[in-house]
């Protein structure tokens, strides 16, 4: 899926799917978060896990690739929660 606000990033003739600067807006408003409070190389936006690269941002497309990541950040937000809890 393609939204027309897309900013498309290109670095050496590769281009992600979406900008460094689209995400961190994204990231900044809310409407985008991180995997988790310690993995900030995935992250949910549009309804769709991304994957961060040097070029950009890559729209995950694999079911498969999908599911894990939700599964991981079920996960992940126990585990963060678990370490707000042992620091208070």
């Amino acid at each position: 899926m393609r939204v027309d606000k897309m900013i498309i990033s290109s670095e050496a003739g590769v281009q992600a799917d979406l900008s460094h600067a689209a995400m961190d807006a994204a990231l900044a408003d809310g409407t985008a978060q991180y995997l988790s409070e310690t993995i900030a190389d995935f992250a949910w936006y549009l309804s769709s896990w991304w994957i961060y690269d040097r070029a950009g941002w890559w729209q995950v497309t694999r079911a498969d690739v999908a599911a894990g990541l939700d599964l991981m950040a079920q996960n992940m937000r126990l585990a963060d929660q678990a370490v707000r809890r042992a620091t208070r």
